[in-house]
């Protein structure tokens, strides 16, 4: 990636060059709400039940498949980890795993959309849809599923950028990650050329209510607020160029607060419940987006993460934001 310098001259450039399109720029927010609301209401439980988990890989090939972009599926094989499944770690061996058949039930699918770009480089933009099987997963994580479609159709007139953008929804990411592992691994074997991942994880939640927001580190708080109004752009200290770079483009093209967070060290383990994190381990450039799950959002693995309890109106903005975040990065990435 170009130095930050760089990277800001063309954000100014590409903002001129964008600034008619992004005054009308919007998202639908009535699709958001029937793709939250079919996942998490009328195929509950979505991937717990085969016949589900059938309907609902339909689901999403069909909407990725209405922009215009090619979809596969890309099947894999699963290993189970002997640990807590809400914590999976990086570090571990694999003596310590074993692989789980599991016949008679669907098989484990990545669900895949390019947009092919005009050179060797990729971004790449995910959102797991499986769920924990009591939970409806309206917020985790249809409302993530919901705005990486949406973004989908943002792109859709776009003329091809620099980059390819993948648009992936995993598998069994409530269970260690497989899908994004098996993709991380897969993208590194293939050499391909990864300029940034996000990882879209609960998006729809939002509060403006004094300590509604709660942080896994003491004195957070006194830092960013005890309001949980804001989405959460996480990535390592070396991706902090990244971070800022995305909270500068975001802010400038939605009202909906960014709260940019450097990973601290010794929350490894903590940040790597997502699919951002086999991106990091792999070398990846990854930013996790994210309303902070259990830290914000009660509703957590339960029951009552229900597709009536989200914020449409802030979530409609995490898909704008993104697509001028695509933007800029991409323009950092021009061919000479």
């Amino acid at each position: 990636m170009r130095t930050f310098t760089t990277l800001t001259l063309l954000l100014l450039f590409s903002g001129l060059l964008y600034a008619e399109e992004s005054k009308k720029l919007s998202a639908d927010k009535e699709r958001i709400i029937k793709t939250v609301r079919y996942l998490s209401e009328d195929l509950f439980p979505r991937t717990a039940n085969p016949e589900n988990k059938v309907k609902t890989i339909d689901y999403i090939t069909k909407a990725f498949e209405a922009t215009g972009l090619e979809v596969t599926h890309d099947e894999f094989a699963i290993k189970t980890v002997l640990c807590a499944p809400d914590f999976p770690a990086s570090g571990i061996s694999e003596e310590s795993v074993v692989i789980e058949v599991r016949r008679g039930q669907v098989s484990s699918i990545n669900i895949h959309a390019l947009k092919k770009g005009k050179g060797d480089k990729r971004i790449v933009v995910a959102a797991h849809y499986d769920i924990v099987a009591r939970s409806p997963g309206a917020d985790d994580n249809a409302s993530a599923v919901a705005a990486i479609i949406e973004l989908a159709y943002m792109l859709k007139e776009t003329p091809p950028l620099n980059c390819d953008v993948e648009f992936v929804s995993y598998d069994e990411e409530e269970i260690g990650l497989y899908g994004s592992r098996y993709h991380a691994k897969k993208l590194k074997k293939q050499n391909v050329d990864v300029v940034c991942m996000f990882s879209l994880d609960m998006v729809g939640y939002f509060s403006d209510e004094e300590n509604s927001q709660e942080y896994p580190v003491p004195g957070m708080s006194s830092m960013f607020g005890t309001k949980g109004d804001g989405l959460a752009v996480i990535g390592r200290p070396q991706d902090f160029r990244l971070i800022a770079m995305a909270q500068k483009v975001w802010q400038a093209e939605t009202s909906l607060k960014i709260v940019p967070l450097p990973a601290p060290p010794g929350m490894d383990i903590l940040l790597s419940r997502s699919d951002h994190a086999p991106f990091w381990w792999e070398g990846y450039p990854a930013l996790f987006l994210s309303d902070t799950a259990e830290f914000r959002n009660k509703n957590y693995h339960k029951n009552t993460d229900t597709w009536d309890t989200l914020d449409y109106d802030r979530l409609a903005q995490v898909p704008v934001g993104l697509y001028h975040v695509i933007l800029a990065i991409d323009a950092a990435h021009a061919s000479k």
